[in-house]
């Protein structure tokens, strides 16, 4: 809900501020306009002025007209409420918003009267991480030597930092700006997500949005700082441990038949894990549309097992894609969105049958549906056992106690394809050259091998610098 109220009232004159709330984001917030307005000459219901077309200056508007506001809050609510909508508001996001529809404005009553426009401030961090997503969402702010806009994903990293700052300065009760962003501020702000067990990828992926938007900061001589261009201003990645398909296992997925709602329920109340998971599984398997999506989800992530693609990628796969190559051999054509490498995937029967199932164009889905309805799939062929992984949360290693079907995401079916094939005798450069990764070491890390098989793999290794 975005609301224009009048706060601060004194002498019959009170300061306008946005109200934000919104629920799902925890926001209730207000951000001043610093604009004050005489009480007597408000309308709290259409929250505009009385006289909203009268276009003469006013003392307590410094010099702007009640026309030259009604026309700064109708901007302001129309790309308030988008965002609030979309559930991607933030108060320092509203508040950049707020300052360069006001600005905007008094830059325009200035230049009609021939006057200097008003110098711009400085943002503070935080504002000017709200600007640069806004300005990677407009598409102002492009990839880096690339002509391509930031996707999606990034954009929603991008946001998550901005909501996990706010929080630090929450917790810490501390403002942090452009002078704070030093050594200390740094491994306290590691410290902030090792409290609240955050995985160490986790962790590496906030410092890294960070340094982008340091770096960022620092072409337009915001901050004068350089801690974080330092080396030990990181964190680590580690490898973490996933599970991939086998072979035999994605014949049985591919080939599973989910339309019999009594056959589907008898498994989900063998396989479910509890009452409550059993009742929610059977409640939705009531309804033929969502075995029908389910059935949908599984066929989408086959086709991501294979062609080793990125989730970004094996999503909108058609058959628009298929491009023969000498005459023979059929491929899917396609170049990345991660990263723009132009790949040819080998085209098989059973990406055929599931492109032909869907008229060449396979069904629209939520990354998040599909995380979702391929856990299911798994639950219902019975995949429950122990998937065998450890996990680390802040400073702890333990055993997970995740079932195999509860490990399946959207980036299991990449690595399946690359285990598979390196299992079948494939080559890691042919493999390469359908994944895209940059290098053979990528790759190798990539495999969701056994230690005995990764003793294999480096003795092949060893071999090839021997005959060479």
């Amino acid at each position: 809900m975005i609301q224009i109220v009048i706060r601060s009232k004194k002498d019959n004159v009170g300061t306008l501020a946005v109200r934000i709330v919104n629920r799902k984001l925890s926001i209730n917030s207000y951000v001043s306009l610093h604009l004050k307005v005489r009480v007597k000459d408000w309308l709290e219901d259409a929250q505009l002025p009385k006289n909203s077309f009268d276009e003469r200056p006013v003392k307590e508007l410094d010099g702007l007209s009640y026309a030259q506001l009604t026309t700064i809050i109708q901007d302001l609510k129309k790309l308030l409420v988008a965002m609030d909508d979309n559930n991607t508001i933030t108060t320092p996001h509203a508040r950049v918003i707020i300052n360069e529809v006001i600005n905007n404005q008094k830059i325009g009553s200035y230049l009609q009267s021939e006057r200097s426009p008003l110098p711009k401030a400085k943002p503070t961090f935080l504002e000017f991480v709200a600007k640069y997503i806004q300005e990677c969402e407009d598409g102002e702010r492009l990839k880096q030597k690339s002509t391509r806009k930031i996707t999606a994903g990034t954009l929603k990293n991008y946001r998550g930092f901005l909501a996990q700052m706010e929080e630090y300065q929450k917790a810490r009760k501390r403002v942090i700006d452009w002078d704070d962003l030093n050594f200390d501020f740094y491994r306290d702000y590691k410290q902030f997500f090792i409290e609240k067990n955050y995985s160490p990828n986790t962790i590496a992926r906030h410092i890294k949005n960070m340094k982008t938007m340091l770096y960022a900061a620092k072409d337009l001589h915001l901050t004068t700082r350089d801690d974080f261009m330092s080396k030990q201003w990181s964190a680590d990645r580690e490898d973490v441990e996933n599970i991939y398909i086998p072979e035999a296992r994605l014949k049985e997925m591919y080939h599973f038949d989910m339309m019999d709602y009594k056959e589907m329920k008898a498994r989900a109340e063998k396989y479910a894990k509890d009452e409550e998971e059993r009742d929610k599984v059977v409640h939705a398997l009531q309804r033929d549309l969502y075995r029908k999506k389910l059935t949908e989800a599984r066929d989408i992530f086959v086709m991501g097992c294979l062609t080793g693609q990125r989730v970004s990628d094996y999503k909108r796969i058609t058959s628009d894609m298929i491009e023969t190559i000498q005459g023979e051999r059929k491929f899917v054509h396609l170049v990345q969105v991660k990263t723009e490498k132009e790949v040819y995937v080998p085209y098989n029967d059973m990406i055929k049958e599931i492109l032909d199932k869907y008229d060449g164009h396979l069904p629209v889905i939520y990354d998040q549906h599909l995380n979702d309805r391929i856990k299911v799939v798994g639950l219902l062929l019975g995949w429950t056992e122990p998937a065998g992984l450890t996990e680390r949360r802040g400073v702890l290693s333990y055993a997970s106690k995740k079932r195999f079907c509860d490990a399946i995401v959207t980036h299991t079916a990449r690595r399946t394809f690359a285990t598979n094939a390196y299992k079948a005798g494939v080559p890691l450069s042919a493999i390469m050259a359908v994944t895209g990764h940059a290098s053979e070491d990528m790759l190798r890390r990539y495999l969701k091998l056994n230690t005995k098989e990764r003793a294999l793999l480096a003795a092949a290794e060893f071999d090839k610098v021997k005959a060479g």
